[in-house]
């Protein structure tokens, strides 16, 4: 089974994922709404802090879920829902920015289009990052 490493980046996530699960997602992802205004800045922020990220996916105050790829790439969809269906919305686009590519060629965006099987560390941290 392949797909990309979802991870969220937020204190508002169940679970929080600490900073080695961060550094090896291909999607990074929130666990609250943003205000539109936020979106870049936060987006921004994300791709600049973590090189091997391809995608950041927040829900947008209001309704609607927004994807941000390193190309500047927006992908907006109208919609509430909470984070399963922000998860949803990230896989599709995540997919979009594999097939696209960046210049055209399929698979050529940052991070990695597959599962990473990951033991824990005695923190809970991803053992083998």
């Amino acid at each position: 089974m392949t797909g990309p490493v979802l991870v969220c980046f937020d204190a508002g996530c169940p679970g929080g994922a600490g900073e080695a699960w961060r550094e090896c997602a291909d999607v990074l992802y929130g666990g609250r709404p943003y205000a539109t205004a936020e979106v870049p800045v936060v987006a921004g922020r994300l791709l600049a802090r973590y090189p091997g990220c391809a995608l950041v996916a927040l829900r947008v105050r209001g309704g609607g879920r927004v994807a941000v790829g390193r190309g500047g790439a927006w992908h907006g969809r109208a919609g509430g829902g909470g984070v399963g269906g922000l998860l949803a919305f990230a896989v599709a686009a995540y997919g979009h920015l594999v097939q696209e590519g960046a210049g055209g060629a399929a698979g050529s965006v940052g991070g990695s289009c597959r599962m990473r099987r990951a033991s824990r560390s005695v923190s809970g941290a991803p053992a083998d990052v």
